[in-house]
């Protein structure tokens, strides 16, 4: 591997390191105990628990940064995009949550949105159906996307809820 390419694989993983423990923290500020897994436990960055009613999730953290190249239109919309691969389509356990995060420039407080796996593999599967429709010709590959509007008309933004 160049330099270069050990510089942005480092990157990347701190972009992520940073959206895990900054959830983690959003956790523990609601009274929920967040636990960081260690190693690459597959599909699981964070266990968290609500302590009052017993409720465990699974947390699967996708972390960006805030800018142009992660906000796009798609359609008449602007969107926050986040990169996912083929096997987010698939569905998982009900007890699975993706938190994506937006960060934005050091110190300012980065925007979640929290969606229940089951509507993430729904759409990035459709999403996917829907760009290979729309690029005739082009090969079927493994990268996904997954968009969220700009204006959150799902309300996926701080929707800690699904932890209560």
């Amino acid at each position: 591997m160049t330099a270069a390419q050990n510089k942005t694989t480092a990157d990347k993983s701190l972009v992520g390191l940073a959206g895990e423990y900054h959830v983690l923290a959003q956790l523990a500020e609601r009274g929920h105990v967040g636990a960081l897994t260690l190693g690459h436990t597959k599909g699981v960055d964070i266990f968290g628990t609500n302590p009052h009613s017993g409720r465990v999730r699974l947390v699967e953290v996708k972390t960006t940064r805030r800018g142009p190249a992660n906000q796009r239109s798609f359609g008449p919309s602007r969107f926050y995009c986040w990169p996912m691969s083929v096997q987010h389509e698939s569905l998982p356990a009900n007890d699975l949550v993706y938190c994506f995060v937006m960060l934005g420039q050091p110190g300012e407080t980065p925007q979640f949105f929290l969606v229940p796996a089951p509507e993430v593999a729904q759409y990035v599967k459709w999403q996917h159906q829907h760009w290979l429709k729309a690029r005739d010709g082009r090969r079927d590959n493994s990268m996904r996307m997954f968009r969220i509007e700009e204006h959150d008309p799902k309300g996926y933004r701080d929707n800690w809820a699904v932890f209560d």
